[in-house]
């Protein structure tokens, strides 16, 4: 039991989840501006990938200015967009709550 506790404890000591929550739902909202000014075109899986890079990168230069680890950092960079697919999208998809636009069918 003591070995599973100290995964867990590796685990959780190795990410900060609240970075990965705030670099999420900041891609999340730039995305949503990007859609909203691009009208009828679909957002490129390029731009997405864009964007949730410039927000982790933004994001992990504000942490490391007030003294986070660099390590931490990269971990949870990392995590981000594995967080983004297996939880957060996931919530979105269940809540209705989405980004693209719909377009309703004839």
């Amino acid at each position: 039991m003591e070995i599973i506790n100290n995964i867990i404890e590796t685990t959780i000591n190795s990410f900060d989840f609240v970075y990965c929550l705030i670099v999420n739902i900041l891609t999340y909202t730039v995305i949503k501006v990007i859609d909203e000014l691009n009208g009828n075109k679909p957002i490129s899986v390029w731009t997405k990938r864009i964007v949730l890079l410039i927000c982790i990168l933004f994001t992990g230069g504000l942490y490391y200015t007030i003294g986070k680890d660099s390590e931490l950092l990269i971990n949870s960079a990392i995590l981000t967009p594995v967080s983004w697919s297996w939880i957060f999208k996931p919530l979105c998809i269940k809540f209705n709550i989405d980004y693209k636009q719909l377009k309703e069918l004839d």
